[in-house]
Order: C-alpha cells, then sequence, then structure tokens
C-alpha cells in the first residue's frame, strides 16, 4: 500500500499515533471558522520507504530528504512539528498553499519538535 509523507505545524500537543483533527480554513491569517475536508500538511513525499531514507537506512536519491529539510524550515505558526502519514495515494489533495496539502486523518509518525 502506499504511504503519503507530510510534515504539520501545530500548537497543540498530539501524541505519536495519534489521528490529527481537520484544519480551518484561513483567510489572509484569519480562521474563518470553516473546516476542511482534513488536515493541513507540507507534502515532503510519497514513498512507502520514507522513513529508511530518513533514518539513513536506505540511500535517498529522489530528493525526499531535500523536501522534509525544506518543510522544517518553512514559516508556518505553531509550537510543535509532527511527521505525519497516511496509508493511501488518494486520501489527500493538494491545498492552497505551495507544496500544501489536506489530508485525511493522518496519524502521527514523529515529533519532532
Amino acid at each position: 500500500m502506499s504511504k503519503i509523507w507530510g510534515i504539520r505545524y501545530d500548537d497543540r500537543e498530539i501524541n505519536i499515533g495519534d489521528e490529527i483533527t481537520p484544519s480551518h480554513k484561513y483567510d489572509l491569517g484569519v480562521d474563518t471558522g470553516e473546516e476542511l475536508s482534513g488536515t493541513s500538511a507540507i507534502m515532503v513525499s510519497d514513498e512507502s520507504d520514507f522513513l529508511g531514507y530518513l533514518d539513513g537506512e536506505l540511500e535517498a536519491d529522489c530528493g525526499e530528504l531535500d523536501r522534509y529539510n525544506e518543510a522544517l524550515s518553512a514559516s508556518y505558526n505553531g509550537t510543535h512539528v509532527y511527521l505525519v502519514m497516511i496509508d493511501s495515494s488518494w486520501g489527500w489533495e493538494y491545498g492552497e498553499d505551495e507544496h500544501e496539502i489536506i489530508m485525511c486523518g493522518p496519524e502521527v509518525v514523529r515529533k519532532i519538535r
């Protein structure tokens, strides 16, 4: 099964294994109160073996780690940063921001900070 990986910035303390609730739509930085179809994240990989690349167990030669590092240096608000994942190639859609995706029911895989 395919996996989609993303970076999620959030002010909430979320545990590994927890599913993140849907995000809200923002208009010029103001929360509209409208719920999105899923959780907003920055797309970093669609490779099932991404954790192997991240942990150095597999050689990453397709830009996976570059996208991951770019996502970690993005200027999003959030006290915490999480690596999130869904077990599906169809449970997501593109968001409005560059590299943003909306993931349906992403699970926290790692706490980055």
